[in-house]
């Protein structure tokens, strides 16, 4: 089975209403997909439209069925990259 990652990258126009993408998911996408190329990691990273849990993003997700990540910034991709990495592992 294919493993993955999975980025929020919704983006809701009105300011109150928060968001992912608002909040930079783009750039955690990007990095992200940066790092595992250059690590050379058998996972994929694909973006997805809502995670739900707006209100404590950007979030991503190990998939299938692994853990979620929640307030990700750019301190936070070096223990997502272990994270992925025992993942990989898994049958």
């Amino acid at each position: 089975m294919t493993k993955k990652i999975i980025v929020c990258t919704n983006y809701r126009a009105n300011p109150n209403n928060p968001s992912c993408m608002a909040r930079g998911s783009q750039e955690i996408f990007a990095a992200l997909t940066q790092q595992l190329a250059q690590e050379n990691m058998p996972i994929t990273v694909e973006e997805s439209p809502c995670l739900g849990f707006c209100e404590i993003g950007p979030n991503l997700r190990l998939m299938p069925s692994g853990t979620f990540f929640h307030e990700v910034s750019d301190k936070k991709l070096s223990l997502i990259i272990k994270k992925a990495k025992l993942f990989l592992k898994q049958q």
